[in-house]
């Protein structure tokens, strides 16, 4: 009888206790915080490039540097890549990796779409001029890195981060054209450069519309500041150097924000 007793009550203790168990379990999860998935949406960009405070215009257009010298353009691109979004809490969003070649001679490629923004309020973009080491070791590419865009340096074996080309009667060469080909990924010569600039106004990327951001791109930054480039001395670069890393220092700060249009 006693052990009869004493297995009833330890039935109903067990009971209980798996009761209590199944009601601490069930506000567990009930309390469990759940994380929305991601919504992403789309964010253009737009490049004007220009030589001062005009708008470039290649062949024609004729403009002087800090050296004193006159010049003009006849190609002027450049690689921007992993770009990133910095919102007010200075949190930073990668985006997904995408390669773009600006090309001043095809204006479709001035603008850009970049796509799986993750939506919210950002208020500062960054990006890399040129392409990347990986990329850089990753041989013959397409697309934007394919080498039929004039941008690959066969023989040494990487991309040429950014070209301006052009005529100046200072030019040493023959017939007075200047080439600027600035490249170079590994140390001591790694030209490639991170632009990051705060905007003007807060953009809004959310679904069902398209922000647009707007940017100058000034080819005269390439000659002028922080070090002055003569077409005297420096009339052809076709390697990384450091004839290439003073120009890259220089072109870091050609880009300006525009306009913000949510």
């Amino acid at each position: 009888m006693i052990l009869r007793i004493f297995s009833s009550r330890t039935f109903i203790i067990l009971s209980f206790s798996s009761i209590l168990c199944l009601i601490s379990c069930s506000k567990s999860e009930t309390s469990q915080t759940i994380v929305p998935p991601t919504t992403y949406a789309s964010l253009q960009l737009t490049f004007s490039n220009y030589v001062g405070n005009v708008p470039l215009v290649r062949n024609t257009g004729t403009y002087t540097n800090a050296a004193r010298e006159n010049y003009t353009i006849s190609k002027f691109l450049y690689y921007l890549s992993n770009f990133q979004l910095v919102d007010s809490a200075g949190k930073v969003t990668t985006l997904p990796q995408r390669y773009f070649l600006v090309d001043d001679a095809i204006d479709s490629t001035k603008k850009i779409i970049l796509d799986s923004v993750p939506v919210g309020r950002y208020t500062a973009v960054r990006w890399l001029i040129g392409v990347d080491s990986i990329r850089n070791v990753s041989g013959v590419q397409a697309g934007a890195l394919a080498p039929e865009n004039g941008m690959f340096w066969t023989w040494n074996s990487g991309y040429i981060m950014a070209k301006l080309e052009g005529n100046s009667p200072a030019a040493t060469t023959v017939l007075k054209e200047f080439q600027l080909h600035v490249g170079g990924f590994k140390s001591p010569y790694n030209a490639l450069k991170t632009v990051s600039l705060n905007l003007p106004a807060t953009v809004t990327v959310a679904t069902g519309a398209q922000p647009k951001l707007s940017f100058r791109a000034d080819a005269a930054k390439w000659l002028d500041a922080p070090n002055t480039i003569s077409f005297a001395t420096t009339t052809i670069v076709m390697a990384a150097g450091t004839d290439a890393l003073k120009i890259a220092e220089n072109y870091q700060q050609m880009f300006t924000v525009m306009t913000v249009a949510n």
